[in-house]
């Protein structure tokens, strides 16, 4: 799953809620489903916080370079 882009996993989850929602399936069918959402869920929610915590890295470093006095 981790070779998959954000934008290909996100489709997947959505497709997996939509069948959820649109469909009459089996209690098992259903809970397999079920299972692989919140595992993409979670992949998709690492991601997320991964990118937050490199912005934020970024922003932070580019505060300290405009404190920084001309000629050191």
């Amino acid at each position: 799953m981790d070779n998959k882009t954000f934008e290909e996993k996100l489709n997947e989850l959505e497709a997996l809620v939509n069948k959820l929602n649109k469909e009459s399936l089996p209690l098992e069918e259903s809970l397999k489903l079920f299972e692989q959402g919140k595992i993409l869920a979670s992949s998709l929610q690492k991601e997320l916080d991964e990118a937050s915590s490199k912005v934020a890295k970024i922003i932070e470093d580019d505060n300290e370079e405009e404190f920084i006095p001309e000629g050191l």
